[in-house]
């Protein structure tokens, strides 16, 4: 009966303990800087290479030519001795050379200049209106004042009424008591799930 009441009061203080280190963890909560996250465009403007470039002309036709000549001139030149029988010499008609010229039309070239594919590259920098990230501080609630707090299992009227459940639990139970270690895993995992046990307030 000892046994079991020191076995109960050990895990309640323990419980207790570790429940108000976790009271002292929450009610010391962290504060994080909170920033939204602006962004602008950055300030760019093409940067290309000289061209390459030729002309490429189309085929052209034959040029249209036309000839002029100056009007001829012409004089009908007769023999000294004249005579009017057959056989005789008869009077020609005789002119000088012909003067021409010849007058092209050239066709109009039809020329086009061709280039290689344009080359470029964009060249950024940082902008200079950009608006800087506003931050915030915030902090967690405590959560410690609206958690219950547990009675102190170190306080003799606590550590009666923890004896007096003992004693209670022993009366009831039937089967094996459980062990120090099982007892303990247990409080773990009542610590874990947010299920402390906690010493008997005394009424």
């Amino acid at each position: 009966m000892m046994k079991l009441m020191s076995l109960v009061g050990l895990l309640a203080l323990a419980s207790a303990t570790s429940m108000n280190s976790t009271l002292e963890a929450q009610c010391h909560p962290e504060c994080k800087w909170q920033c939204d996250d602006p962004s602008c465009p950055a300030v760019c403007h093409p940067v290309c290479e000289r061209p390459k470039c030729e002309i490429s002309c189309e085929e052209t036709p034959c040029a249209k030519c036309t000839i002029h000549c100056e009007r001829p001139v012409c004089s009908v030149r007769c023999p000294k001795d004249m005579c009017e029988k057959e056989g005789c010499p008869k009077c020609e008609t005789v002119c000088s050379p012909a003067k021409c010229h010849t007058k092209c039309v050239a066709p109009e070239p039809k020329c086009n200049p061709v280039c290689e594919e344009t080359k470029c590259d964009w060249k950024c920098k940082k902008p200079t209106t950009c608006p800087k990230p506003k931050c915030e501080l915030q902090c967690e609630k405590p959560q410690c004042e609206t958690t219950p707090k547990c009675c102190e299992c170190t306080a003799a009227a606590g550590a009666a009424a923890a004896a007096a459940s003992a004693s209670s639990f022993l009366e009831t139970a039937h089967d094996a008591l459980p062990t120090f270690l099982e007892l303990m895993d247990n409080l773990r995992h009542q610590d874990k799930s947010g299920e402390s046990m906690c010493c008997p307030c005394k009424a």
